[in-house]
């Protein structure tokens, strides 16, 4: 059960953790650029234009990314193996799948 003082913590970890995310993202340049395009595209084939969908979309891939880290890290403190595996292999598809979708999103924005 977490006390009072201990879900204040986590709250505010998880909004800076997301706001750290966003930032890294590209938020400003989406906020900047991407008001400007005035595209219909969700994801406009160039490096210096970003949309806030995009910016989610990269947010989101983030999050998985820590989620499969995450998940890593509990397969090392978990005492059974049948845990362990399942951490394991749930953390490196969590992670293989973020891979595959960020590298997609980079090649729609390089090759259009």
């Amino acid at each position: 059960m977490l006390t009072s003082t201990s879900k204040y913590i986590t709250i505010a970890t998880v909004v800076y953790l997301i706001a750290f995310f966003a930032f890294a993202s590209g938020l400003v340049n989406s906020i900047i650029e991407g008001a400007g395009a005035r595209s219909k595209q969700f994801i406009i084939p160039s490096r210096s234009i970003q949309t806030i969908g995009e910016t989610i979309v990269i947010v989101m891939i983030l999050l998985m990314g820590m989620f499969g880290a995450y998940l890593l890290y509990n397969s090392g403190k978990t005492a059974s193996s049948k845990n362990q595996w399942g951490f394991l292999t749930g953390g490196f598809t969590v992670l293989i799948i973020a891979l595959i979708v960020g590298f997609h999103i980079v090649g729609i924005k390089i090759h259009g």
